[in-house]
């Protein structure tokens, strides 16, 4: 069971809310505040597109950009040591930083994946 909706390139994350008595939905790929909820699944997804579209509407009718869903870019703090090994095996292997970094997340993520599907 999944509890995300995609719509436009903006994910939300569905909740149950006891306190509501709805489910409520979250955009989790954009700095702007962006909720809406329902009480079954047809009524979340048309409240999630509609704030979606009204969203991007509001942003083209002020002259503003809307937040784009990941730029592909995130700051990343990592103790000094694991920076000088990455860097090192990054040389050693000949390639970037940023590339070798990519390669280990994807893997990682990768593992993750499957061992969730093995222990779920």
């Amino acid at each position: 069971m999944s509890n995300i909706l995609e719509y436009k390139k903006y994910i939300a994350v569905l909740n149950f809310s006891a306190e509501d008595d709805a489910v409520v939905g979250r955009v989790v790929n954009s700095n702007a505040i962006i909720g809406f909820h329902g009480n079954h699944l047809a009524e979340l997804k048309r409240a999630f597109e509609d704030v979606i579209d009204a969203y991007l509407e509001a942003c083209e009718e002020s002259n503003i950009e809307p937040e784009k869903p990941y730029s592909g870019k995130f700051i990343l703090r990592i103790p000094t040591q694991l920076h000088k090994a990455l860097s090192i095996k990054a040389a050693q292997e000949g390639e970037s930083l940023n590339s070798l970094t990519v390669a280990l997340l994807e893997s990682g993520l990768a593992g993750l994946n499957e061992a969730r599907t093995l222990f779920p």
